[in-house]
């Protein structure tokens, strides 16, 4: 039994209720769907946020003085060394007397129409009175009232929403900045995800502006309850990060672990969602992807009903899903949309893909080198005349063949897009055509290749084809020198070790291991069953479906 003990933490996933403090980060099993939006002892984290320019009494702060203030700013812009940044003079008239002010903004990062019409014509053309004094409230409430406006008086906020396509308004006799949002520059239209097409369904996907994404989920989860949490990573690139989960649903703990990684992040830049993914997930020397990345808001926001978290990472036009599990990897937006019985046939498909995509060639390798007892004595015969003039021994013809369909493939993404899907068919038919003539290869083993291939484009997620990609040369090396044993052993090796690993505290073949009854993995049941939430992300709410007739959503219940 001490050895069961040993190897137990290698097979079974841990779902005790007692944790080690020193363990990684694990959902806890639940006695009631209420206690999911409990911390239960979790120290509370939060988004990371700006951090303030410091001086010698604290964070830095402007003066009443518009000259100080204008000075600071050139100084810290490197102006007029740094291009770019626009200085614009005005006056407003007050009874007796004019009152000096400066707006100043990047001049690629704001709409000039919309900061001319809103922002420059009722500051030049204000008259104010004795009775109405210069403050910031007048300017907001009477002078500048077509446009979201904020204010502040430290220089840090002031810098970061300049960077950030806002204009500062700074007036003489004033120690607080009017920030307007007048956000320009050129942005990508809506279009169709360029690796997530389906038939049925939206044919929208995200784009690299965070606020377009985030009225696209709006759009699809009209509730008070879309909780939208923004933060700023990266000391140099100050990148915008946002979670996104519906708090009535969503697991706290789950959500504060999502916080507390982001706000562990140490780099100095950004640029896309995939640099944050490698940051904060389990085990970065692991081959499998440890998050779900995907293009589509739909695909996105009901991932978010069923109790995840996404994050969205501006200038990215891919939403990060956590936490992951292995399911979700073989499962597309559109299986929601078809006929349970479609989608339940589309996924055993796609597993079937996986599988071949996985182990076929190394499967072929084995059983033509060392167990030819298996396959009929014809189709040994048929294989023997095929290979009676090929110099290479099969797993060398297997090595060749993947290598160079892994070249094709590559060199089609590479090239323009004009010809790079001819370039990829044509070189494929003809480096084939060409090798079986020479009696490099057999026929069989370009077959083999080209089933395996087409095997791997079944697989919707992009990340989890390189996963295979790469273990498909690994099994390839193993079934080479030990057959068939060797790929039984390496597959123990590989899922195992991959069904020990939690991902954001959840085991990553959930629902496959543990597996709970009434979760929705390899088949899709009718829509009007009852519908459960995945169990292994601990939802508030386990079911999908209301009680009673008021629509009123369940509140608690066995999952």
């Amino acid at each position: 039994m001490q050895g069961w003990h040993k190897i137990k933490k290698y097979l079974v996933a841990d779902l005790s209720q007692t944790q080690n403090p020193n363990a990684p980060f694990a959902l806890r099993p639940l006695k009631n769907d209420e206690d999911a939006g409990l911390l239960n002892g979790q120290e509370p984290a939060s988004m990371p946020q700006i951090k303030p320019l410091l001086g010698d009494n604290g964070p830095l702060a402007m003066t009443s003085t518009l000259e100080q203030n204008i000075n600071w700013l050139k100084g810290h812009f490197s102006y007029p060394q740094n291009s770019g940044l626009v200085f614009r003079p005005f006056v407003i008239e007050q009874t007796g007397a004019v009152v000096q002010g400066m707006i100043v903004h990047l001049e690629s990062q704001v709409d000039s129409q919309h900061l001319n019409q809103f922002v420059i014509h009722p500051l030049i053309n204000a008259k104010l009175t004795e009775d109405q004094p210069l403050s910031v409230d007048t300017l907001k409430t009477h002078i500048v009232t077509d446009c979201h406006l904020t204010s502040t008086s430290y220089f840090g906020e002031i810098v970061h929403e300049i960077l950030n396509s806002s204009a500062a308004i700074i007036i003489d006799g004033l120690d607080t900045a009017i920030l307007a949002d007048v956000k320009g520059g050129e942005k990508r239209g809506l279009e169709s995800p360029k690796t997530e097409n389906v038939v049925r369904g939206p044919q929208v996907g995200f784009t690299e502006d965070m606020q377009t994404n985030l009225s696209l989920l709006r759009g699809r989860l009209s509730t008070s309850d879309l909780i939208v949490e923004s933060g700023v990573v990266g000391t140099v690139s100050q990148t915008a990060v946002s979670i996104v989960y519906l708090k009535s649903i969503t697991n706290a703990e789950l959500v504060n672990e999502v916080r507390r990684r982001i706000a562990a992040v140490r780099i100095d830049y950004i640029g896309d969602s995939g640099m944050l993914e490698q940051l904060i997930e389990d085990k970065p020397y692991s081959i499998y992807p440890g998050m779900l990345s995907t293009e589509r808001p739909d695909h996105t926001a009901a991932q978010i009903a069923d109790g995840y978290v996404a994050i969205l990472v501006n200038n990215s036009p891919f939403a990060l899903i956590v936490p992951t599990q292995f399911p979700l990897f073989l499962q597309t937006a559109e299986d929601r949309y078809l006929r349970w019985q479609y989608s339940s046939f589309l996924r055993i498909i796609r597993a079937i893909g996986f599988l071949m995509s996985l182990y076929l060639p190394a499967v072929y390798v084995a059983i033509a080198n060392f167990h030819h007892e298996m396959i009929p004595t014809t189709l040994v015969l048929a294989i023997a005349g095929t290979r009676e003039s090929i110099p290479l021994p099969v797993a060398a013809e297997a090595f060749l063949l993947e290598s160079m369909f892994e070249l094709i493939r590559e060199a089609g993404v590479r090239i323009p897009s004009v010809i790079g899907p001819t370039i990829g068919i044509v070189g494929a038919l003809i480096l084939g055509q060409a090798a079986v003539q020479a009696n490099i290869v057999s026929p069989i083993m370009v077959i083999v290749t080209a089933a395996t291939a087409l095997a791997s484009y079944t697989i919707p997620n992009y990340n989890m084809q390189f996963t295979t990609r790469i273990l498909r040369f690994v099994y390839l090396a193993f079934a080479s020198f030990m057959g068939l044993i060797g790929i039984v052993l390496l597959s123990i090796i590989l899922w195992t070790s991959w069904m020990s690993v939690n991902r954001f505290g959840v085991p990553s073949l959930a629902p496959l291991t543990p597996h709970p009854k009434n979760e929705n993995t390899l088949l899709r049941g009718p829509l009007q069953k009852p519908l459960a939430r995945p169990f292994s992300v601990r939802p508030q709410r386990s079911k999908k479906k209301p009680n009673g007739q008021d629509g009123a959503p369940e509140q608690g219940g066995e999952n």
